[in-house]
């Protein structure tokens, strides 16, 4: 059987930062590792922020792999990777607000049944932003309840007596789970040893049982955005533009005439080096409770 990880976490966390640390350590232990990317928005945009390390990149895009409107979608492309060449390792990241546990189900689906096995479930956390969220989203909830290791990230921007309650806090909801800190994404040979010594479905009897989905009132729309002068200018009119209830935007923008990623998370917007030339710039993935255009001033 192919190998799965998937790999979850809310709105903003780091796990494509974290995926594309993953992949060259996959590659060493894997003769073929493919990926498999969601994206709630109707314009992918990680999928162009993934290092060229995996044999086969699958983008599904405009809702989560689990939920109906685009499981056919999700399913056809996992069958389709059982056909030589076939790769002996699959990561699925998730969009940030799937509920992993329908992922037992979708495993048993006679398309694919019997051809693939839960390794494991990797949880990155956000340790700025992961408190706010657990207390009204019901993803967030399921993704820490269904991993098998959580991955704090920005643990440097936080006090330490916040890392130490996000700790106790983890813990409370899931106490099986292993707790790994990575800086920008990054673990030591050590815990990368330990993760992938996990013996394989681990916490397969997490998924097993009648529960209901994991469902938050979110809306994604993609709006144009830029051109700009630079940097502050951008992240300036970003800031502005965005109401309250929106937890993400990302795209890729036009500034001084040459494409940027740019990033908000709840409030902060970043702005990453130039991006290829290649790269289709102007349009921004926004993603909110129960958003509406209206609400976006740009």
């Amino acid at each position: 059987m192919i190998d799965v990880i998937l790999l979850t976490g809310f709105l903003g966390s780091g796990k494509t930062t974290f995926l594309n640390e993953m992949l060259p350590v996959l590659a060493r232990r894997y003769r073929r590792v493919a990926v498999v990317m969601n994206e709630f928005g109707s314009v992918g945009v990680d999928g162009r922020l993934v290092d060229g390390q995996a044999a086969e990149l699958v983008e599904l895009q405009n809702g989560s792999i689990f939920c109906i409107c685009i499981r056919d979608n999700f399913l056809a492309a996992m069958e389709k990777l059982t056909r030589d060449p076939k790769p002996d390792m699959v990561v699925i990241e998730a969009t940030g607000v799937a509920d992993p546990f329908e992922m037992g189900d979708f495993l048993g689906y006679p398309e694919i049944k019997g051809a693939y096995r839960l390794f494991g479930t990797i949880t990155v956390v956000d340790a700025v932003n992961f408190p706010k969220v657990i207390q009204t989203m019901k993803a967030a909830r399921a993704q820490a309840q269904a991993a098998d290791v959580f991955l704090i990230t920005k643990a440097d921007l936080v006090e330490e007596d916040q890392l130490t309650r996000l700790r106790e806090v983890l813990k409370e909801l899931n106490s099986d789970a292993v707790q790994l800190t990575a800086p920008y994404g990054r673990l030591t040979p050590a815990e990368w040893d330990m993760i992938l010594s996990l013996p394989a479905e681990t916490g397969r009897h997490r998924y097993l049982g009648e529960r209901i989905p994991a469902r938050d009132p979110l809306v994604s729309i993609t709006i144009p955005i830029g051109p700009f002068a630079d940097a502050a200018e951008a992240c300036a009119a970003v800031t502005a533009a965005l109401p309250s209830n929106v937890l993400r935007a990302k795209g890729f923008v036009n500034i001084a005439g040459r494409p940027h990623l740019l990033q908000y998370t709840m409030g902060e917007t970043e702005i990453a080096g130039a991006a290829d030339e290649a790269e289709p710039v102007g349009q921004l993935v926004v993603i909110g409770v129960n958003l509406k255009r209206e609400q976006i001033s740009m």
